[in-house]
């Protein structure tokens, strides 16, 4: 096989790989609502009914359009768009958790201090990986925003 072709393959497989995460937390979110409003209220001071429902929206349409290859450019702007406030949601997480540990930390026995030790950190490092996660989504997102669906993608039947 060439390497134009692996390419090929190898772009669109990341394609749908990466819309496919995006489909399946945007389904999550569906099905946690009203968990997207409470995200929401992290960055916006008003209209997060409105927001948390944007936010769903673009992730699957998004998600939809990454993986069909259909108006691939807008579809990864949409992801790109929905990830950026989601860098102000870890930020804050990452501020606060440290004093929401120590004061659980203080209210938890002695015998139970070691596994919430654990807890706290692995709930700690979830939110400071995500938040470099999704900078490379950003970066990938913006990517496919300028590539578009090279091949194997209904953009390129139209």
């Amino acid at each position: 096989m060439d390497q134009q072709t692996l390419l090929i393959i190898v772009e669109t497989v990341l394609r749908i790989g990466f819309g496919l995460r995006f489909l399946t937390s945007g389904i999550s979110n569906i099905r946690r609502w009203p968990n997207p409003v409470r995200n929401a209220e992290l960055v916006f001071p008003f209209g997060t009914k409105f927001f948390g429902a944007v936010a769903v929206f673009l992730m699957v349409g998004g998600a939809a359009g990454l993986i069909l290859g259909l108006a691939t450019r807008t579809a990864a702007l949409m992801i790109a768009l929905f990830l950026l406030p989601t860098l102000k949601i870890q930020s804050y997480w990452l501020k606060t958790l440290p004093g929401m540990i120590e004061d659980v930390r203080d209210a938890v026995g002695e015998a139970a201090r070691p596994k919430f030790q654990r807890i706290a950190r692995a709930a700690y490092h979830s939110h400071e990986t995500a938040w470099q996660a999704n900078v490379l989504f950003i970066l990938l997102a913006l990517y496919f925003a300028i590539r578009g669906s090279v091949a194997f993608g209904l953009d390129n039947l139209f």
